[in-house]
């Protein structure tokens, strides 16, 4: 073999060299909260986010752009209304997001059925499973979608900012011996509230409260009047989405006025959405409690 054939030869197999490196050094590869081990050839740049957390997420992580569509409940940012909406939960649409050309479909377990993920993944788009129940997977949530979106770094800094918010709650929060009830559901639909594994329970916690049902074990619970009025919360919180209703309807209510909360008037109307998704504003959700039981103004905030 001549000198300059071997020199050509060396020179392809750099050339394939360099590129399986390449190849090697841009790909990803996540552990789904199903513990599914999903590898992408590089980060990805085209996803459709079927919960509104991780929306979210992806918004957070400074990922807006790569979104190509979004769940019907995916309503934040606002700006992310502008995307495409498929179907989602039981009602998705696999013929919708295929239409969208995505890479990556992020679903939940309400949506993630072992047929629509077979029926993604035959049409080359790799899905991943994302279902928080507590903080720490919000968390793990955000460093996975992190990592599928090639932004770690963003990721790390929004969960160092999540744990940092809620260290100054828990250092500077005066609650302790304090009850709170968590409104899920209003009287006239069927009084739901929050128990043990939710993460109104954990922020009730970081702010120093108890939770008045935290001796349930599920995260959500049916629940009567006279359980609330004989457990005697504090403070009422009301997460039912009733908008500047709430407040008056709960003052109100027969028989709820022997409660230290409706005594004190210590009723307040949260952002639903922010307290129940698994994502990025758990944060402005304990903020939003904190200053509450704290009588301080949105803008005095101990942490923002």
């Amino acid at each position: 073999m001549s000198k300059k054939m071997v020199s050509l030869l060396l020179a392809v197999l750099m050339l394939c060299t360099a590129a399986v490196s390449l190849g090697e050094d841009t790909a990803v590869t996540v552990t789904d909260m199903y513990g599914r081990e999903i590898t992408l050839t590089e980060p990805a740049t085209r996803i459709v986010a079927m919960q509104p957390s991780d929306c979210e997420i992806l918004c957070a992580i400074g990922c807006e752009d790569a979104l190509v569509g979004r769940g019907q409940f995916c309503d934040y940012p606002p700006s992310v209304l502008e995307l495409p909406e498929v179907q989602s939960g039981a009602n998705t649409n696999i013929e919708e997001i295929l239409a969208l050309n995505p890479q990556v479909v992020l679903m939940n377990d309400m949506a993630a059925d072992e047929t629509q993920v077979k029926a993604l993944e035959d049409n080359g788009v790799k899905v991943v499973v994302s279902q928080a129940t507590d903080i720490e997977g919000a968390y793990y949530a955000i460093r996975m979608i992190g990592t599928l979106m090639g932004r770690d770094a963003e990721a790390e800094a929004l969960v160092a900012d999540m744990q940092k918010t809620f260290d100054e709650i828990r250092a500077n929060s005066k609650a302790e011996g304090k009850s709170v009830y968590f409104e899920i559901s209003p009287l006239q639909w069927g009084l739901w509230s929050a128990g043990k594994n939710s993460f109104m329970n954990e922020l009730a916690e970081i702010c120093g409260l108890t939770n008045i049902f935290a001796d349930q074990e599920d995260a959500w619970l049916a629940i009567s009047e006279e359980q609330v009025i004989e457990r005697n919360p504090d403070y009422i919180v009301s997460i039912a989405g009733m908008g500047d209703t709430a407040v008056e309807e709960i003052l109100g209510r027969e028989g709820w006025g022997v409660i230290t909360a409706v005594q004190n008037k210590q009723v307040f109307n949260a952002d639903s959405n922010a307290i129940a998704r698994p994502g990025p504003r758990l944060k402005d959700a304990a903020i939003e409690l904190y200053n509450f039981i704290n009588g301080i103004e949105a803008e005095e905030a101990p942490a923002a």
